[in-house]
């Protein structure tokens, strides 16, 4: 089988579906059924941290010379798909090609969250009708839990069936790969950590409170601290910049490499993702991975993802879940149980597994 698949996403402007698009090729370019790779890259996205398959007799780089996600760079794909002549083309989001190809093409849609919670009505009407376009030119979709496919399916037109296809997690971050990456200097004494961004369901402004709360009231250490870790938007509210956490031992890493994050992973004390909705979670997974005691809300795809392995709380009551921050921390023997049953958990996760699934997929499809 040929494959092309659209690396343009893997950029820090897309922490998650970057990581997603970057291991999948790489378990893509090892694969036995695939014979032939394409990479489309634009140079003029900034990627500071993923690192792609190498260029071989098997693997092709194509470097786009256009604005990201301009016309013109759509038609430097036409071409590219015109002349390499996959089978498949594959991308990990909803921005397909404008021109006409003539291969198949498979895409991912990771969640519908923005017509589930309150969002702009633009926002809302550019969502419907990118599905609205996949859903008439895909000969395959799929999404990353089966919660997701779920919300998916019910708002396709017309409808569409959607495969549930679980992301994994990098080897990197399971705690059996020992490495010893010395921790930041901003980083002082026993911490919690919250993988994330600030788009409004990610709901980062409760999770700020409640650990204020707790740690103004001296329920949890003196010299502990809150470390928020992600891509934030200049153009979100950052509540942490309110000046009544000012004087608050509170860090912020932004947009960090993968050493970085690895090491945040291995020495936090708790793991705290106050998100309100999520398609797959892949933070959560990167925890449990990494051995980390878990609270996460009681959202039906959260809970389907870390099972017994996290203390799941209302997050939208930021007085319990600074109580909950509070017994977990004070709490060993739970962390220790919550560590256990995560690691196993996290053994689900893998990219292989996933890379199987989608070939599986393609390999099936009437048009193969």
């Amino acid at each position: 089988m040929k494959l092309c698949v659209d690396l343009r996403y893997a950029n820090d402007k897309f922490p998650g579906i970057g990581r997603m698009v970057t291991e999948l090729s790489h378990e893509f370019a090892l694969h036995p059924a695939i014979e032939q790779l394409d990479l489309l890259i634009n140079p003029r996205n900034n990627n500071t941290h993923l690192t792609f398959p190498a260029s071989n007799p098997k693997v092709h780089h194509h470097l786009l010379n256009a604005t990201p996600f301009s016309l013109s760079e759509a038609w430097q794909i036409g071409r590219i798909i015109a002349s390499s002549h996959p089978n498949w083309f594959y991308t990990p989001y909803l921005q397909i090609p404008l021109v006409p190809i003539r291969s198949n093409l498979l895409v991912t849609i990771h969640d519908v969250i923005p017509l589930t919670t309150p969002a702009p009505w633009w926002v809302k009407i550019g969502l419907r009708v990118a599905m609205t376009h996949v859903a008439f030119r895909a000969e395959a979709i799929t999404s990353v839990s089966t919660h997701a496919a779920q919300q998916v399916t019910a708002q396709l037109w017309p409808h569409r069936n959607v495969q549930p296809i679980p992301n994994g997690v990098a080897e990197q971050f399971f705690a059996h790969q020992h490495r010893t990456v010395p921790m930041p200097a901003a980083i002082t004494g026993p911490f919690c950590l919250c993988v994330s961004s600030n788009q409004p369901h990610k709901n980062l402004a409760t999770l700020v409170a409640a650990w204020a709360d707790a740690y103004q009231r001296g329920a949890i250490p003196a010299n502990s601290q809150l470390v928020l870790v992600g891509q934030f938007s200049p153009h979100r509210p950052h509540p942490w910049h309110e000046a009544r956490y000012q004087h608050l031992p509170i860090v912020v890493f932004d947009a960090p490499d993968d050493a970085l994050l690895v090491a945040l992973y291995r020495h936090a004390t708790l793991f705290v993702l106050p998100s309100l909705a999520e398609g797959f979670g892949l933070p959560l997974v990167e925890a449990m991975a990494s051995r980390l005691p878990i609270i996460c809300h009681r959202h039906s795809a959260l809970r389907a993802l870390v099972g017994d392995a996290a203390l799941l709380c209302d997050m939208q009551d930021s007085a319990q879940l600074a109580q909950d921050i509070t017994t977990l921390w004070c709490d060993i023997p739970r962390q220790n149980q919550l560590r256990d049953a995560g690691s196993l958990r996290a053994q689900q996760f893998h990219w292989r597994t996933a890379a199987d699934a989608y070939i599986q997929l393609m390999q099936s499809h009437p048009n193969q």
